[in-house]
């Protein structure tokens, strides 16, 4: 049972695909997508008591990273294509 007490790969992955979304320009959308499936997935087999629920609060904070990584390239997104009208108007 000792190794159902550390967080699983997938916990760890969602945390890590969360925060490089954020810091990732223009690879953040792919990543924080990822973030928030790998989240999704393992806090379903946490419910169905197939993952160690020490992953759970990593699993909502890749959740969220990815989440903000997400609104954060669109805002990136939404910047360049105003500034861009602005400089060629």
């Amino acid at each position: 049972m000792a190794e159902n007490q550390r967080p699983s790969g997938l916990a760890i992955a969602s945390l890590v695909t969360g925060i490089l979304s954020i810091l990732s320009p223009f690879a953040g959308f792919a990543l924080g997508i990822a973030g928030i499936v790998c989240g999704a997935i393992d806090m379903s087999r946490i419910k169905k008591g197939l993952s160690s629920e020490k992953g759970k609060g990593l699993d909502i904070a890749g959740i969220i990273t990815g989440a903000v990584g997400i609104v954060v390239q669109i805002v990136i997104i939404i910047v360049i294509i105003v500034a861009s009208f602005k400089y060629f108007t």
